[in-house]
């Protein structure tokens, strides 16, 4: 975490929410954008499958509406330690992120580069093996 972005959660101007900070890594955010970009497609592929989603859609938009209205009073009261458990969250998270340098990047750069990984070995095995099979031959 930066020092400026320590000193103003120090200082109580900035509040963090660690769904939002989760949501924002570069790895989760681009995740969630090829998930959306495939749904859409798949519902423009398909009418049959557009119309089925439109239906679960309006669905989990109404169970999610009857959903925060029943629970909100429970939210209210239990609101202290919620605050508690996003903090610690939010401490969590910031020793993934510094542990883990991979959050930062988005899923394409990961996986090309995941590719180059495994393949140089690949490559150098297949090589090897190559030219050993040339050797008994």
């Amino acid at each position: 975490m930066t020092a400026k972005k320590n000193q103003s959660l120090q200082n109580g101007s900035a509040k963090e929410n660690v769904l939002q900070r989760v949501l924002q890594l570069p790895v989760v955010s681009s995740t969630c954008e090829s998930l959306q970009r495939t749904y859409v497609s798949t519902k423009e592929a398909h009418p049959l499958m557009a119309s089925v989603c439109e239906v679960y859609e309006r669905g989990v938009q109404g169970a999610g509406a009857l959903a925060m209205w029943s629970v909100e009073p429970v939210v209210r009261r239990l609101e202290p330690q919620f605050a508690v458990a996003n903090n610690l969250a939010c401490r969590g998270l910031d020793h993934l992120e510094e542990k883990i340098p991979a959050l930062q990047y988005p899923v394409d750069k990961l996986a090309s580069e995941l590719k180059g990984t495994i393949s140089t070995p690949l490559q150098s095995a297949k090589s090897t093996i190559g030219n050993s099979m040339d050797k008994i031959m």
